[in-house]
């Protein structure tokens, strides 16, 4: 039976396992598990409705498994002792306008976080009906350096609801096909936490906007304090390269000692970047940092 999972989740798979980027309706995976059936299949997508509708499409298949989420946040802290054989992405939003380029998922940075999750002969395929993301997102896997391969049209059918709808507007669908040649470098910001403790707390802090180090970024939303001021909830979210946070931070006494740590029922990732937003809040707390 088909399972859901968070990005950071770890799960059994039997190998081999193939990924697909952005399922949709899991038209794709409905088609390759039932072909496939020794083929473990990874579908990743950040839309719930999509997954939801994937999952009802899927319920009874045994080889695939759905993560709801970003595909950063997995291929960065998921399924961390997998590598993939091949990976798909077929028909992903191009955004075509120049200001939203910083939008596409193929930059040179994905390639590179790509080629440490994937198997040595692991082949990856972008498909769209525009050739002009088709060939941009080829230029940027070549510019990682450990990746080589073609751009092509193809007659190659995927079955997705994209595809169908291409095609009876008559559009021609292209493909780049990439093959993994060697391993790029890529740090992922993981470290160990530490909370912060602080023997007062001498100030509220503010909602607003508050840099971090490494061109990191704290927004501060909503604080809520109880009414014995015993205990503080603040809702953050923290930008970190291609990561997210949406976290509330949990400010409480326990004895003298005042603790500020990320709440168990937040989606957070244990990076630098959030390291440097409970070290800030401290500060800012503590009145040793100006709000």
């Amino acid at each position: 039976m088909v399972r859901i999972h968070l990005p950071d989740e770890s799960f059994p798979v039997v190998e081999p396992v193939e990924l697909e980027i952005g399922f949709g309706r899991g038209d794709f995976l409905d088609k390759v598990s039932a072909l496939h059936p020794h083929i473990t299949y990874v579908g990743v997508d950040r839309s719930w409705g999509s997954v939801k509708r994937a999952h009802r499409r899927l319920k009874d298949r045994e080889n695939v498994h759905l993560v709801w989420g970003d595909v950063w946040e997995f291929l960065m802290f998921g399924l961390r002792g997998v590598r993939f054989h091949r990976v798909f992405s077929l028909f992903p939003d191009p955004w075509p306008k120049r200001r939203h380029e910083r939008r596409r998922m193929f930059n040179e940075d994905f390639w590179k976080l790509l080629s440490i999750r994937t198997k040595e002969d692991a082949h990856v395929s972008v498909v769209s009906d525009e050739r002009f993301f088709v060939r941009w997102a080829y230029d940027n896997a070549i510019s990682a350096g450990c990746w080589w391969g073609y751009v092509s049209y193809t007659e190659r059918r995927f079955g997705t609801k994209y595809e169908e709808r291409w095609l009876r507007e008559g559009k021609r669908v292209y493909q780049a096909v990439l093959l993994k040649d060697g391993e790029c470098s890529f740090r992922i910001p993981e470290t160990t936490l530490r909370i912060p403790k602080i023997k007062s707390v001498s100030r509220e802090v503010k909602p607003g906007h508050y840099p971090l180090p490494d061109g990191s970024h704290l927004s501060v939303k909503e604080v809520v304090v109880d009414r014995d001021g015993d205990k503080m909830l603040i809702r953050a979210v923290i930008s970190e390269g291609y990561l997210l946070h949406k976290v509330w931070f949990v400010v409480f006494r326990r004895g003298d000692v005042w603790y500020v740590e990320p709440s168990r029922f937040s989606r957070f990732f244990p990076t630098e970047g959030l390291q440097h937003a409970l070290d800030l809040l401290a500060e800012m707390l503590s009145g040793r940092t100006r709000p």
